[in-house]
């Protein structure tokens, strides 16, 4: 009697053990994805000022180009 309840005490300490592990690596993972996109944005972050500025510098030197050759045309 002891034997089977040693037994079954033990598959469920197994059952237990699996279901906490799955768990554990399920949150590892999730984790690790959070970490990632949070580092990504970090660094597009780091870079997405300086790009934008480029632009808007080459957009004005466009735009002030266009002025200058409508005030010279006409």
């Amino acid at each position: 009697m002891y034997d089977t309840a040693y037994k079954i005490a033990l598959i469920l300490a197994a059952l237990v053990l699996a279901i906490c592990i799955e768990y554990v690596i399920g949150e590892g993972r999730r984790l690790h994805a959070e970490y990632t996109e949070w580092s990504t944005q970090k660094r597009r972050e780091k870079y997405r000022k300086p790009a934008y500025m480029q632009v808007d510098k080459r957009r004005t030197m466009r735009l002030n180009r266009e002025q200058l050759w409508k005030e010279v045309n006409r």
